[in-house]
């Protein structure tokens, strides 16, 4: 413990002598209303991608009430006020035996385990199906979703606040609820929060707020055994290390995104290199700029006419009319930023 609670000072010591590195400038393209609840409320957005782009839908959790659904202009869709709902995540096509639906999913503090939602691609309805509380996790905190690309099955990982355990589960359906079956657990140390998953690659991201960022393989029959890519140094990340979104390119290529919460910007590391890209920071513009995000989501998918490359949600601790929001930034913008810093280079 003398040994752990060395290095966190060290650590901060360090942040606090090291200027960050200079962030790329983007702007906010598209925000929300401020969620209800008040203080620190929202927390971690998911994007759904539609059949007809324009139609995708963006998740929003409010961590004091449920989760908001909001359209692509940033208009609300749906509000289920259904608990302290964290991070949440989406997935595609979760067979249920007599249809097909797309699923939702978030770490549920109300209920101690995960809450569940269905998404009707032909219709758009979100629907809260229940709530599954787990064992041997005192707070969940961090959520991400993963789909195996060698038998497609789907997995949860949870995270318990502290000390940052991740625990993998195998979902399923019984006819009447989603089931959940713990199927390993990896413990950092201290306080985890943001993860997420590669579909394509089979690895897991999993950020410790004053630490850094860590990877391991996201199947469960993988080694638990995670390998530290980055550090909150206060040059690349300053504490906390908080919300993780992937942008891909290609088979195995793209970048991983962090949110650096302490310094409000965005640290990008190479998917292939886990070397460090750039560094991004939403600045005050016709919609007013991001201070202190929690957690953050990409697509690249066509999202309309307004987002044909993609977006970028992150959340916004500070909105300029109070409270907090979800700010919606275009992928060009954040693809011209990426790429102007290798040049750069």
């Amino acid at each position: 413990m003398k040994h752990l609670l060395g290095l966190l000072v060290g650590a901060s010591a360090l942040a606090a002598c090291s200027p960050g590195l200079p962030p790329m400038e983007i702007e906010a393209a598209r925000e929300t209303a401020s969620v209800a609840g008040t203080g620190d409320a929202a927390d971690d957005p998911a994007v759904w991608v539609a059949d007809n782009p324009a139609d995708s839908l963006i998740f929003g959790t409010d961590k004091d009430n449920g989760v908001y659904v909001y359209t692509m202009t940033g208009e609300e869709h749906a509000y289920l006020p259904e608990g302290r709902l964290n991070n949440v995540d989406v997935r595609y096509g979760f067979d249920l035996g007599d249809r097909v639906v797309d699923i939702a999913a978030a770490s549920d503090r109300s209920n101690g385990g995960i809450a569940f939602f269905f998404i009707d691609p032909s219709t758009r309805d979100v629907s809260h199906v229940g709530a599954v509380t787990v064992a041997d996790v005192t707070e969940p905190y961090g959520f991400c979703l993963y789909r195996s690309p060698l038998d497609q099955a789907l997995y949860a990982f949870l995270s318990d606040k502290e000390p940052g355990t991740f625990v993998q589960y195998a979902l399923g359906w019984d006819g009447a609820m989603v089931t959940t079956q713990e199927v390993r657990r990896v413990t950092l140390g201290t306080i985890a929060e943001g993860c997420v998953a590669d579909d394509r690659t089979g690895l897991l991201y999993m950020n410790e707020e004053n630490v850094g960022v860590w990877t391991m393989g996201a199947e469960p029959t993988d080694p638990a055994e995670p390998q530290q890519i980055a550090s909150t140094d206060g040059r690349e990340i300053t504490a906390d290390a908080e919300g993780a979104a992937l942008l891909p390119q290609g088979e195995t290529g793209g970048w991983l995104v962090v949110s650096s919460q302490g310094d409000n910007t965005y640290a990008v590391y190479d998917l292939e290199s886990h070397a460090f890209v750039t560094r991004l920071q939403i600045v005050d513009a016709a919609i007013d700029g991001v201070t202190h995000t929690d957690g953050l989501d990409i697509s690249t998918a066509n999202l309309g006419p307004d987002f044909p490359a993609g977006v970028l949600v992150v959340q916004d601790d500070e909105n300029d009319t109070g409270g907090q929001n979800f700010k919606f930034v275009d992928l060009r913008s954040v693809m011209a930023a990426i790429e102007a810093s290798a040049t750069a280079d």
